[in-house]
């Protein structure tokens, strides 16, 4: 546990599902700390409807990012990998230092094993993870097989409501997979509550939001940002 009383962290989401998560995470690993969050739903429409991030997607999410570190914080955390590389875009144009939520998750799996395996239920977030694995992989003079997986399934169910559904198939797709990896990455912050419903053996499991949200008030309790 951090003590990080006075210190204020801003979340940038795409998903409102992703505010109690760490709200949640917050109050159990850094209670001092305060957090503020922006939703914009809209920025991950946008890939959606393109099917992909495009540069003008990442140019206006980072520019939003931008926006939200002139209202007052230490840092900021953009939480959603289909825009992640707004923030690596951000921390350029900004004072602040701005996160990254699945970077620790990536840098943690490739030292793990040869072959990755991707798991996502959004097409658009497949790039940008395995992109940033890679990038990962590279700065550790590795070059590990990463191969991919989109759980269609699982993101009709999402997006109908279904939240009960959506994790139980997001699970039965991790227990599908696991044979064909030596760690899996969830690519996505809102699939780590499936975890509970795994049985996956001795196969890791890696998913952002507490591995990220460590990697972050870490930083915070380290440097004075």
């Amino acid at each position: 546990m951090s003590d990080l009383s006075g210190k204020t962290l801003h979340l940038f989401h795409t998903a409102p599902a992703l505010v109690p998560v760490f709200d949640a995470l917050a109050a159990e690993m850094a209670p001092g700390l305060v957090l503020r969050h922006t939703v914009r739903e809209d920025l991950l429409k946008r890939a959606i409807d393109l099917g992909e991030a495009t540069p003008e997607v990442i140019e206006a999410a980072a520019s939003a990012i931008v926006e939200e570190t002139r209202k007052g914080a230490d840092a900021i955390v953009c939480t959603c990998s289909t825009i992640g590389a707004a923030a690596d875009l951000a921390d350029k144009q900004t004072h602040l230092p701005v996160f990254r939520i699945d970077r620790a998750m990536a840098r943690e799996s490739v030292g793990l094993g040869e072959r990755i395996l991707v798991l996502a239920t959004l097409r658009t977030t497949i790039e940008p993870t395995v992109a940033l694995l890679r990038s990962e992989a590279a700065r550790l003079g590795r070059a590990p097989v990463i191969d991919s997986i989109v759980l269609d399934e699982a993101r009709a169910l999402f997006l109908s409501g279904n939240t009960d559904q959506y994790l139980q198939a997001v699970a039965d797709g991790i227990n599908a997979a696991v044979l064909d990896a030596d760690v899996v990455v969830l690519a996505q912050a809102s699939m780590a509550a499936a975890l509970r419903l795994v049985n996956a053996g001795d196969v890791p499991i890696l998913t952002s939001p507490r591995l990220g949200f460590s990697w972050v008030i870490h930083e915070l309790s380290e440097h004075s940002v």
